[in-house]
């Protein structure tokens, strides 16, 4: 279980070249690459979306932000399973009182546990490779060593495109990914940088386009598949969202009773407000919801 500070590195703030060209030491190879989470890529790959009900918890002060985030592209963090202790003191927020949305939104990863994605200036998502070769079901460890060997193709295709004519030989002979690393320092050029992760995106669009159905099935199993964890709570990064519910409950809010709570909520939405005996019978009614919505997928 991850602490609260550590949550926190969901939420600060990235460039893109950092995610791209994130620092990772010799002999780390592709495991340590960010893939990054693209609603537009996944659909161009992927055209039948999955969309379902899913949960977010969060402070009275998230709530505002998410409620500028329906309709659009910017992905959150939700899930359809999470133990009761954790919808009270929050995920990754610090506020007194805390929330339960439901909503239909869009997914774009599905997972079991805690993803660890980071989060760029720009409100996109990236996942380490390394979390993809952790995730495989179902006996696709062959075929997804063969993504990472194409990954490390691109790498080293790249170095060579960008720094051999300032390296010469050397962007041959060394360590392609501590000189990936290094691509900053080395070209010193903003918009020759933005060529070089343009190269970075059309690579990695093609080698998960080229293997579409076992990073589907790492991408997508648990949503079509048991949609309960034996982790203290599962992840879905999903965008377009549309919030249709919030849950609240009468005991762990400390001196906020719901009719407070329901205030707040007011000024911000119309979102209609259920309020439970405690937070429990939250946890509950999300598990019902999930699995509801898994068998009316499987029929």
């Amino acid at each position: 279980m991850k602490s609260f500070k550590q949550h926190l590195r969901e939420f600060a703030q990235f460039s893109t070249s950092d995610l791209v060209f994130k620092n990772r030491g010799q002999g780390s190879g592709s495991s340590a690459l960010n893939i990054p989470i693209s609603g537009p890529m996944f659909k161009r790959i992927w055209p039948d979306t999955i969309r379902t009900t899913v949960f977010h918890t969060t402070d009275l002060e998230g709530l505002g932000k998410l409620k500028r985030l329906e309709g659009g592209k910017k992905s959150i963090s939700a899930f359809f399973s999470m133990m009761s202790r954790y919808m009270e003191t929050g995920v990754a927020t610090g506020g007194d009182v805390h929330v339960v949305l439901e909503m239909e939104a869009d997914v774009l990863v599905s997972a079991g546990d805690d993803i660890w994605s980071q989060v760029d200036n720009r409100g996109r998502r990236w996942v380490e490779v390394g979390w993809f070769a952790n995730a495989q079901r179902g006996g696709t460890g062959p075929k997804f060593a063969a993504v990472e060997r194409e990954l490390n193709d691109l790498i080293r295709t790249l170095v060579i495109k960008w720094l051999e004519p300032i390296l010469g030989n050397k962007a041959k002979t060394e360590f392609e990914y501590d000189l990936w690393a290094d691509m900053k320092r080395h070209l010193k050029d903003s918009k020759k940088l933005s060529l070089v992760i343009k190269d970075y995106f059309d690579g990695i669009e093609k080698i998960i386009k080229k293997n579409s159905e076992v990073m589907g099935n790492i991408l997508y199993g648990y949503a079509k598949g048991k949609r309960m964890t034996d982790m203290a709570w599962d992840e879905q990064i999903v965008n377009n969202i549309e919030i249709t519910k919030i849950h609240t409950w009468e005991t762990s809010q400390g001196s906020f009773p719901p009719s407070w709570i329901k205030k707040q909520i007011a000024d911000i939405s119309d979102w209609p407000v259920k309020v439970w005996d405690a937070s429990i019978e939250v946890e509950i009614y999300t598990r019902q919801v999930a699995q509801a919505e898994r068998e009316m997928m499987s029929r």
